[in-house]
């Protein structure tokens, strides 16, 4: 039987060998670290039962690719890989802007009965696209236009370096201009 006193380097490797037992210590460890990452981010389209998932997954990604040799400790490793794939979920949620169209069925189609469509009933059209128009008026009236710059970018996947180098300012700036943002919409939502 495994005892607590096992780092969670060693851990990790186990893990990543297939012990269920390490694994089990290991995600009794780290699910707290996954609520406290999802608990920071507010989210009209993502649940925080679906950000705590995600990050359990970051988690999963974590433990897979950990590697003891780069002198990074695994709690720190897993913490990015969390906060990241917290983070994905969020730019894919609020990337959907346009999933209205994607999953609205053609009006040109001759099997109509077809029932592909994710949404298809109107109600749920309308609620998706209103929970859009509502995010988009937030960043529209609530954002500064350098705010309005980094939002953009960032949610066009880009770096904080990225942000930095095309807005012409520091990473520093950016970060900032993040933590605005969030604390904006965050009193809004």
């Amino acid at each position: 039987m495994l005892k607590d006193n096992i780092s969670d380097e060693q851990l990790a490797l186990l893990a990543s060998q297939g012990d269920d037992e390490a694994m089990a210590l290991l995600v009794a460890r780290v699910t707290p670290v996954a609520k406290a990452k999802a608990a920071s981010y507010g989210n009209l389209r993502v649940s925080q039962d679906d950000l705590v998932q995600e990050g359990m997954l970051g988690f999963l990604d974590a433990v897979r690719s950990f590697n003891v040799d780069k002198g990074v400790p695994f709690r720190a490793f897993a913490g990015i890989c969390i906060n990241n794939r917290i983070l994905s979920a969020i730019r894919e949620s609020l990337n959907n802007k346009n999933i209205v169209l994607s999953n609205a069925v053609s009006l040109d189609d001759e099997d109509n009965g077809n029932e592909s469509s994710a949404i298809s009933d109107p109600a749920d059209i309308f609620s998706v696209n209103e929970s859009v128009e509502f995010i988009m008026n937030l960043i529209e009236e609530e954002l500064s236009d350098f705010e309005k710059n980094v939002i953009k970018r960032w949610l066009s996947k880009k770096s904080y370096s990225e942000i930095a180098n095309e807005l012409a300012c520091s990473e520093k700036a950016v970060d900032n201009a993040m933590q605005r943002i969030r604390k904006k919409l965050r009193s809004k939502v």
